[in-house]
């Protein structure tokens, strides 16, 4: 019996941000396969970047979910081109929480109910610590 395919990720930052986080969640969540990381770097030209994003998709399955990190970025703008092609899940505000939450439901949850569910992962990643130290001391 064959294993299920599950959607490719693909992590789109400024610098290596993607690359160090994928090896963050591989300290967890153990090795993640068909993860790819587009790097912008300084200096390189956004149609470039354009450009090796589109090689990878020309390749990647429809439901492919592309993770930028920063909206209004460059990663995210150059995601946002390719948002309404195919079955694409694109977002951005990428964390760690959200690459693991991705990894854990890619191949389960579809369309909409993904997107919700790694935007929420997203959110519930953050936390003010300070706060929640003082309600549990009751201060």
């Amino acid at each position: 019996m064959q294993a299920e395919r599950k959607p490719w990720l693909i992590l789109m930052t400024h610098g290596e941000f993607g690359a160090e986080m994928k090896r963050s969640a591989e300290m967890i969540a153990g090795e993640l396969k068909d993860v790819y990381c587009l790097s912008l770097k300084e200096g390189k030209d956004p149609i470039d970047f354009v450009g090796e994003l589109k090689e990878l998709l020309a390749q990647a399955p429809d439901d492919t979910i592309i993770l930028a990190d920063l909206f209004g970025g460059t990663p995210a703008n150059t995601a946002a081109r390719f948002a309404l092609e195919k079955e694409y899940t694109v977002l951005s505000g990428l964390n760690l929480a959200m690459l693991i939450e991705a990894e854990m439901q890619r191949g389960i949850l579809r369309g909409n109910e993904l997107e919700q569910d790694l935007c929420q992962a997203a959110r519930d990643g953050i936390k003010n610590i300070k706060e929640i130290m003082k309600e549990r001391k009751g201060l």
